[in-house]
């Protein structure tokens, strides 16, 4: 996704509405993409400390 440069502190030369909206859907996409890889290494983690407790309870 291309977003045009813009400057928002620019008082006098305002984004228009297309560069804010494509700015936005940017952002959220990132977000998602963040979300995305967050979610992947918390499950990841989490099956790591499943299988220690598996293991600890088969050994004990």
């Amino acid at each position: 996704m291309h977003v045009e440069h813009f400057d928002l502190n620019d008082i006098e030369h305002e984004p228009s509405d297309e560069q804010l909206a494509s700015l936005m859907a940017a952002v959220a996409a990132e977000a998602q993409r963040k979300a995305a890889l967050a979610h992947d290494e918390l499950m990841a983690r989490l099956r790591v400390e499943i299988t220690a407790v598996q293991e600890r309870q088969i050994s004990s």
